[in-house]
């Protein structure tokens, strides 16, 4: 399988790898010594690697490569625009090692270094295995070093929402186009960019229609399947609505993005006294209080938020609903134990 030839003084190593031939120089001169030590040690180590395949092994590439390979599997949507910048920050750190040389160590390393929440690391988690399961499948790697890394849970924030006596005020103060979208957003809990992705057709006379959302200056489809619904609304919020009418197709015409309500939103906290708060509180403010006043169960309360399952809604909003608030009655009789025994009782009465 391996012989020695001698070439212009030196000694060369001829073999077979998958039926073809090879010849390699070890680049020791041809003594004696040499010969014997080719023989003894390189050959022996040489049929080991072709053996084992090691020897005619794809040469590992950097991180970089297989980060572009990684990104010609993606299409070009809203999750892909959204998700890039973060891709890209995770090439940076990675894309001059070689993909092989990077440990399980290193990757944790970095996802715990990283200055966000542990639960938005999952984009950079999945992006990792992707990437490392690509240079498997080109055979220069053997495992996945990015698969099951366990990160601690967050600890949950308590939600931030507004009383009704903030709504009120809320609402009393704003004017023109803040006006318009808090009366949508406090009154249906859709998000910002389901509001300003709203064309007039979408409104029906008891329902809104998501169908679209915009951010960013584009506009796309909604977050998950389960965001294109339709949820009711009350029909004292319309007239609000129809006097900011532009002519555009869209309610809130050129607010492409809810940067586009920063300062009056800004504004309208400062006049009412109210601090900082995000705009997008209005939609914790709206399931919050569906589910403080018994409005809507949990599993209603998804389908009107569009989450994609109430687990999700579970998630965000169990902390807001209070045992206290639960009225199940002063003869609440979970295992008929109650019924029984008065049934019994009853029975004995009779007997005597």
């Amino acid at each position: 399988m391996a012989n020695i030839r001698i070439r212009y003084g030196n000694i060369h190593i001829d073999y077979m790898v998958d039926g073809e031939r090879k010849r390699k120089s070890t680049g020791l001169p041809n003594t004696k010594a040499n010969r014997e030590l080719v023989e003894r040690s390189v050959i022996p180590k040489l049929v080991g690697m072709i053996a084992t395949g090691e020897i005619h092994r794809n040469k590992p590439k950097n991180f970089g490569y297989y980060f572009n390979e990684f990104l010609k599997t993606k299409n070009i949507n809203r999750s892909f625009n959204s998700k890039l910048p973060h891709w890209k920050k995770l090439n940076e750190t990675f894309k001059d090692i070689n993909i092989d040389k990077i440990t399980r160590f290193n990757i944790k390393r970095y996802l715990l270094d990283m200055p966000i929440k542990n639960n938005s690391k999952g984009v950079y988690k999945s992006a990792l295995q992707e990437i490392f399961e690509i240079a498997i499948d080109d055979e220069v790697i053997v495992n996945n070093p990015a698969v099951n890394i366990r990160l601690k849970s967050d600890h949950k924030q308590k939600i931030d929402f507004f009383t009704k006596e903030e709504v009120n005020i809320l609402l009393e103060n704003a004017e023109d186009v803040m006006l318009a979208y808090l009366m949508i957003a406090f009154n249906t809990g859709l998000r910002p960019e389901e509001i300003l992705g709203l064309q007039w057709g979408d409104i029906s006379d008891t329902h809104i229609n998501i169908k679209r959302v915009r951010t960013r200056g584009r506009i796309d489809h909604p977050k998950t399947r389960n965001s294109i619904r339709s949820v009711p609304y009350p029909a004292f919020i319309m007239d609000s609505i129809k006097s900011i009418y532009s002519g555009s197709i869209f309610i809130f015409g050129d607010i492409d993005d809810s940067t586009g309500l920063r300062c009056p939103w800004r504004s309208l906290l400062k006049k009412t006294g109210l601090g900082k708060r995000k705009l997008y509180n209005t939609r914790h403010t709206f399931a919050t209080i569906m589910l403080q006043d018994r409005i809507v169960s949990i599993n209603e309360l998804a389908g009107l938020l569009g989450h994609s399952t109430p687990k999700i809604t579970l998630s965000h909003y169990a902390s807001v609903i209070e045992a206290k608030t639960i009225d199940l009655g002063i003869n609440f009789d979970l295992f008929g134990t109650f019924s029984s025994r008065q049934k019994n009782q009853g029975l004995s009465n009779i007997v005597k």
